[in-house]
């Protein structure tokens, strides 16, 4: 081991520290104690609520004040920035948290450790230039830039443009035939490549390239960081642990490698669900197993959909005295949309107006794992209800999410210009410019002309014709591109803003708009308040809320719809757990587990529970359950009420 670790110890009297520079009632018992002192290599299963991210935030605190080295650093990787967001929150204005988010340590996703200091630099040395770092835009350029023949042969073969990148290893595609056809596709990656424009998974497989081909890489990554701590590692897909293990292999001895996760909630696609526990987090698991989230009665509902280390525990809180009824509605089809405010009752019967406002920031949650309905969809009677949509009309599966929203365009790209710069991914730019391109349209048509969306950049394209697509992606590219091409502080400059707001009027052209004075003065330049688009600071609007109002005495409560990914990492006061299809009706397919036993293990049904289990594990104080009375017995309505539930039906 380095002795720069060696030379490094966390004692109670650091923690006692660390707990009062965190505030809000942080307390932390004497598991969790040993494990922010531990500086060995080690793997932990941290059960939902059991303030993993917080005792990383704690352990990287004291370590920030200690660390002795100026050229070596602390590495944490995860598959989202959500250990760097936690930092800024909680540490964001101390020289702590500070110390931490720059030289020499580093705190991001795998993607953008890789790009920073591996693709990126072999990539320049090879001589490449680096312009855009993105897969959905720069797998349309490419397509678009398909000969119309072969466009037309590989959608009679059902390719898309996603076949137009490399898969796997450098120089092999998704198309798996010979000939003329893949010399072209390859034709054109090459050519996008040489102009600097590359997707996200190509930079992967560079990277790849790059370690294989030059030893001292690994090396000098070893060295520069002799720890390395992965939070949220169920969620890091296989190509990417390949990259890991081939930098920080775990039997060097040289490096300390800690690796924070629970199995249970590897629920992204394409992730690390194929491979078996051991090879995410080795043989010896240190479990953290006592949620503070909410009590056993919930914990021993949760427990039944765990796919492996089902000993988690609850803790009691101030809702636990009161036998809160965790309830399965069960209902026919034709009595679906009644659900919703079954549960909105129930909730308004379990908790006091005092204590859901207590509670606002949580809130009361309806989920469901299939939530976005296909344009070209239509429904059959057998899948019904499929979706979330098929409960309440109104959901809109495009705006689950808070939106932020400035009033001028520059503070658009001021915003894009902040996140990438912390997140190194240039889709975050791109979709910040896109968002406020939506909203200059939108003033220049007075009227909504383009609906909000999750992908505004798409929801733009799709209002022009295809023929003059490519004019709007070549005024993007340019707006980006002279971001690279001048100082950053010039960039968005009184005088280089009247040069962009020039291609701006040019994109107004291309819908036929004219720039009316609505659009002028939202086109128009000011200096900026970067706290604005820094800190997050936003205009929260009540998006896909449902308001169910008691008819006999007048309470009401907001119910808050979304995905079961959109919810993973946070806590509700009440959650309801919708059931939807996808290739068979969820809850149907592990009722078996739900009611105590084993369901089918295989590939769909560990989604389905890791999925399941995300979901039953948000609540502090209500659970519920909503499933279709047609396929549950009276021997599971049997085992079902023994492990807890009450059930309840819907007419």
């Amino acid at each position: 081991m380095e002795s720069i670790l060696k030379d490094i110890q966390i004692n109670d009297e650091d923690i006692n520290w660390v707990e009062s520079l965190l505030g809000e009632d942080i307390d932390f018992n004497f598991e969790r104690r040993e494990l922010i002192k531990n500086l060995e290599s080690i793997n932990i299963q941290a059960y939902p609520g059991t303030g993993k991210t917080t005792m990383l935030v704690a352990k990287l605190a004291i370590l920030a004040k200690k660390w002795p080295n100026t050229n070596k650093g602390i590495c944490v990787l995860s598959h989202t920035n959500c250990a760097r967001e936690e930092i800024e929150n909680r540490l964001g204005e101390t020289q702590i948290g500070k110390a931490l988010l720059k030289y020499p340590h580093f705190v991001g996703t795998v993607h953008s450790f890789f790009d920073q200091f591996v693709a990126l630099p072999w990539l320049r040395s090879q001589g490449y230039k680096i312009h855009m770092i993105e897969s959905e835009l720069i797998l349309k350029l490419r397509w678009f830039s398909l000969p119309n023949n072969t466009k037309f042969h590989l959608k009679k073969s059902n390719y898309d443009y996603s076949v137009c990148c490399y898969s796997v290893c450098l120089g092999n595609i998704p198309y798996n035939k010979g000939g003329d056809t893949k010399e072209k596709i390859i034709n054109v990656i090459e050519e996008s490549q040489k102009q600097g424009f590359f997707t996200f998974d190509e930079m992967l497989l560079f990277a790849w390239d790059a370690i294989e081909k030059c030893d001292s890489i690994p090396i000098a990554l070893r060295n520069r960081f002799p720890l390395v701590l992965i939070d949220e590692a169920q969620d890091i897909n296989s190509k990417q642990w390949d990259l890991i293990k081939k930098v920080f292999p775990e039997d060097n001895d040289e490096i300390v490698i800690q690796k924070y996760g629970d199995s249970n909630q590897a629920i992204y696609n394409n992730f690390v669900e194929a491979q078996e526990d051991n090879q995410i987090f080795g043989e010896t698991v240190v479990e953290i197993g006592d949620s503070k989230r909410f009590d056993d009665r919930i914990a021993k509902l949760a427990n039944t959909v765990a796919t492996k280390y089902n000993n988690m525990r609850g803790t009691k809180n101030e809702f636990s005295s009161r036998n809160i009824p965790h309830t399965i509605f069960l209902f026919k089809k034709e009595n679906a949309t009644k659900v919703i405010d079954e549960f909105g009752q129930l909730a308004l019967d379990c908790f006091s107006d005092e204590e859901l406002k207590q509670n606002e920031k949580n809130g009361c949650h309806v989920i469901g794992m299939v939530h976005r309905k296909k344009e070209e969809e239509a429904t059959r009677e057998d899948h019904f209800p499929k979706g979330i949509y098929d409960y309440w009309k109104p959901y809109d599966a495009s705006i689950d999410r808070k939106k932020q929203t400035f009033s001028s365009l520059i503070d658009y790209f001021r915003a894009g210009i902040s996140e990438f710069k912390k997140t190194y991914e240039l889709n975050c730019f791109i979709m910040r410019i896109a968002e406020g391109m939506r909203r200059l349209l939108n003033k220049a048509k007075n009227e909504t002309f383009i609906s909000a969306s999750k992908n505004p950049f798409s929801s733009i394209m799709k209002k022009l014709p295809f023929e003059i697509q490519h004019e709007l992606r070549e005024y993007l590219y340019d707006l980006i591109l002279e971001f690279f091409q001048c100082e950053s502080d010039k960039y968005l400059s009184k005088d280089n803003w009247k040069k962009i707001n020039d291609k701006l009027t040019h994109i107004l052209d291309l819908f036929v708009l004219e720039n009316n004075y609505n659009s002028f003065e939202f086109l128009s330049w000011n200096l900026g308040d970067s706290s604005t688009y820094t800190r997050g600071k936003a205009e929260v609007e009540k998006i896909n809320h449902y308001k169910h109002t008691d008819a006999n005495t007048g309470r009401s409560v907001f119910l808050k719809f979304g995905s079961i990914h959109s919810v993973k990492g946070k806590t509700h006061l009440a959650t309801l757990v919708l059931e939807t299809y996808f290739k068979s009706h969820n809850m149907k397919k592990i009722l078996a587990s739900l009611s105590g036993g084993k369901c089918t293990s295989n590939k769909i049904n560990n989604s389905r529970l890791k999925c399941q289990y995300v979901a039953m594990t948000r609540a502090k104080a209500l659970l519920c359950l909503a499933m279709l009375e047609d396929y549950v017995s009276p021997e599971n309505i049997k085992d079902l009420q023994k492990l807890g539930w009450r059930i309840k039906r819907v007419t």
